[in-house]
């Protein structure tokens, strides 16, 4: 079986797919809605055309499995739908195919994905590490590892900024 690549917009953006001559490229349609660029649109309607990009969706659970490991890490206030579509549909694929890589230029998409022990490749070479975030109020200094789209202080209503709290070296 070939090699699947899941692919983010930032991916499709690039050159980088033509660089990989063997195996399928898959991606969501909220990604190819993302592409507005023409030379971007050809390259993925070529792709297509040589049943080398397929469309495909992710399932429920792995939906669900990308939003606890994303709440995990501290990537969730970060990451939109279409982020962790892409996420969840690698984490899909990742159940049936062992050969599944997810290719993304989002740090934070790449870094919620190892700690979902999905295989990835950053293009740009700039994701170092797994990262753990965790929430401190830049007024009161209150810290939180509770991690949601609410940024807000408990304590004084302050919007709370990420910062790390773990970090591993990625392989």
């Amino acid at each position: 079986m070939s090699q699947i690549y899941v692919l983010d917009a930032g991916v499709l953006f690039s050159s980088w797919t033509s660089k990989i001559p063997e195996g399928k490229f898959v991606t969501t349609s909220s990604v190819l809605e993302e592409i507005k660029n023409r030379p971007s649109q050809v390259r993925a309607e070529v792709l297509t055309l040589l049943d080398r990009l397929q469309e495909d969706f992710p399932t429920p659970e792995s939906l669900k499995a990308v939003r606890l490991a994303a709440a995990k890490t501290g990537d969730l206030s970060v990451l939109s739908d279409v982020d962790i579509e892409i996420i969840a549909l690698a984490y899909s694929k990742k159940s049936i195919d062992s050969k599944t890589t997810l290719v993304s230029t989002d740090l934070a998409i790449l870094n919620t994905a190892r700690h979902l022990g999905i295989h990835v490749i950053d293009p740009n070479r700039k994701f170092k590490h797994e990262i753990v975030w965790a929430l401190k109020c830049p007024a009161c200094k209150h810290k939180s590892r509770y991690r949601t789209t609410n940024l807000e202080c408990p304590v004084c209503g302050t919007i709370m900024r990420r910062f790390v709290h773990k970090k591993h070296k990625s392989h």
